[in-house]
């Protein structure tokens, strides 16, 4: 098992390495120059050939792969064009506050999907089943952005019970001193608790978006897995021993939670990465929006230093993922022991020549 983890570190930081190397092409091959970007379409030649000097753009580009692939594996993604700051600093300190909804809002969707996944599954091809699968399509086939604009045209506009789409704070309420640079980190550290209300409150409907939006394919997920283990010998024999109900859905669930981590961690990824819409639609000052700026502007250091965060929070997880389901599936375990052995014996059967 040590073995097993360790290789699976090996290849986690190998596709980091690509990945670095992959958003290093990828952004250097777009159209545009970032100093007429910076200076506009009437620079002259020479303040055009300064910029390019400051930002290292006048190297060849190798020196500027290999200077950036050092760079990176410190933690350091260098300096935003427009602003000079540092993209590691400004994202360490976005980051919390897209933290602060899209954790409640995952947990939100776990619970939702979970509960109507079950329910659906208790009740195959019934009226409970057949409206859960009309919810599904209809979440499943409305973009996140839309959902967003629809939630607040009931809540903000027609009940009037949500506040506006206007950041995080509103011009009422008191900032808390900068400590971290984090607003909800800080006013937690100075004690503002009714700014941390605030900021919860204002996040309410961008926790209802994700709950709702990626309720639906856990929830479809949780169903598909269910049934088939319903309808499984064990639990057959299980049912026919008279064992409760509870203790059926406790197996039953034991049996799937294997395929559920895995989809959390598929979710989390998915919902990080795409935060960019939904906090552009809700003004809310986090990475996801941060980065999109970005992008419209042509701030290579802020495309890639994204890029690479999620990517690496995306491979960490999922090696954590794998690590945690072959030690708690001992079919897992089996087959990733078994696959070691099988690679044994072939290696030595090469060498011996057979």
């Amino acid at each position: 098992m040590i073995r097993y983890i360790i290789s699976r570190i090996v290849i986690a930081f190998l596709l980091l390495l690509g990945l670095i190397s992959l958003s290093f092409g990828l952004v250097s091959l777009l159209p545009g120059n970032p100093a007429v970007a910076l200076l506009g379409e009437y620079a002259t030649p020479a303040d055009i050939a300064r910029i390019n000097q400051q930002l290292g753009l006048d190297k060849s580009f190798w020196e500027r792969y290999f200077d950036y692939m050092a760079r990176t594996l410190r933690g350091d993604f260098g300096e935003s064009f427009f602003t000079g700051s540092s993209v590691s600093e400004e994202m360490l300190r976005r980051l919390p506050n897209t933290l602060v909804y899209l954790v409640p809002g995952l947990a939100l969707a776990l619970v939702i999907g979970m509960t109507m996944g079950s329910v659906a599954a208790y009740k195959s091809g019934r009226f409970a089943d057949r409206s859960f699968t009309g919810a599904v399509s209809i979440l499943m086939a409305m973009p996140e952005f839309v959902l967003a604009l629809l939630l607040l045209f009931i809540f903000y506009q027609q009940l009037q019970i949500a506040p506006a789409p206007m950041g995080m704070l509103s011009s009422s309420d008191i900032p808390p001193p900068e400590i971290t640079g984090s607003v909800p980190i800080d006013a937690v550290l100075s004690g503002q608790w009714a700014t941390v209300g605030a900021i919860l409150s204002r996040a309410g409907l961008l926790i209802l978006t994700l709950g709702l939006f990626f309720a639906a394919p856990f929830g479809k997920t949780v169903r598909t897995g269910l049934i088939q283990v319903l309808h499984s010998p064990q639990v057959e024999f299980a049912k026919a021993c008279g064992l409760r109900p509870q203790q059926v859905y406790r197996y039953a669930l034991t049996d799937i939670r294997g395929s559920l981590m895995t989809y959390m961690v598929l979710l989390f990824a998915a919902a990080l990465s795409g935060a960019a819409i939904v906090e552009s639609v809700f003004a809310w000052p986090g990475v996801g929006g941060w980065s999109l700026d970005g992008v419209l502007k042509g701030d290579v250091p802020v495309i890639q230093g994204f890029v690479l965060v999620m990517g690496a929070t995306s491979l960490g997880g999922y090696v954590l993922l794998d690590t945690l389901v072959t030690l708690l599936d001992p079919r897992a375990r089996s087959a990733a022991i078994q696959g070691k052995r099988t690679l044994g014996r072939r290696k030595a059967k090469q060498a011996a020549g057979v």
